[in-house]
């Protein structure tokens, strides 16, 4: 289904927003100013809205191995 509107956000153990886009299928790569990250847990957030208006909202967290 095509979307209309796109936010995916990446926020580390602190609450610090660490990464965020608007478009679809782009993720984060597990950097933050160039620097690769430790491992840890972060928390990921989605909010999408579908072309019939259907709103979508997920939320996780994953954890980055090195």
């Amino acid at each position: 289904n095509t979307l209309v509107s796109y936010d995916f956000r990446v926020y580390n153990r602190w609450g610090e927003l660490v990464f965020t886009t608007t478009q679809n299928k782009k993720g984060w790569d597990g950097t933050i100013g160039g620097r690769l990250q430790n491992t840890g847990v972060f928390v990921w957030m989605v909010s999408a809205e579908d072309y019939s208006g259907q709103k979508i909202f997920l939320k996780g967290t994953v954890t980055l191995i090195r």
